[in-house]
């Protein structure tokens, strides 16, 4: 116990001293917490969410996700425009092009926009939901989009029939 309390001290301020020096003896560096790279890897994901990553995915690897928590700074400045829907989609497909409302013939709807997947790279169902996950976390408020792509699904079917035959007999008691 450290002698800054004074001897007539109450037991609640002797109980706040004594907290705050096991606080101070706990093994968490407080100041590599904040740190990109210095901080454990549990606390990755609450790291970036204090620095606004939007998209992230648990699976990643450790360095992918520190690089997306150094990068949301210049991403966040940035946030609604096309490069920087750009950047999040690069994460999740390699080929895509994204075209304006203004950049048709006739125009779209104003500020619409598609995102076109090349027809050549088929994409699962998670895939499609990450590219939305990742459309929806940076695009601007007032923009409407849709997604042009190939996307393959797995199901079964299972058909079933059944054919009876027979003749009906009709008995009555008399």
């Amino acid at each position: 116990m450290s002698k800054l309390l004074p001897p007539n001290a109450t037991k609640l301020e002797k109980n706040i001293e004594q907290l705050g020096e096991k606080i101070s003896n706990l093994p968490v560096p407080f100041v590599d917490l904040h740190r990109i790279d210095l901080c454990p890897v549990a606390h990755l994901p609450w790291l970036a969410w204090q620095h606004r990553v939007e998209y992230w995915l648990p699976e990643w690897s450790e360095q992918e996700k520190r690089n997306a928590i150094q990068q949301s700074q210049s991403f966040n400045a940035q946030r609604g425009t096309r490069s920087s829907i750009k950047s999040l989609l690069g994460t999740v497909v390699t080929f895509f092009q994204i075209k304006a409302w203004y950049e048709f013939t006739p125009k779209h709807q104003p500020f619409s926009f598609v995102v076109i997947i090349d027809p050549l790279h088929l994409l699962s169902i998670d895939q499609l939901l990450q590219v939305q996950t990742a459309i929806e976390a940076t695009k601007s408020a007032r923009d409407n989009y849709s997604i042009s792509a190939h996307v393959q699904s797995e199901g079964y079917l299972w058909l079933g029939g059944a054919c009876v035959t027979g003749e009906m007999v009709y008995m009555e008691a008399i």
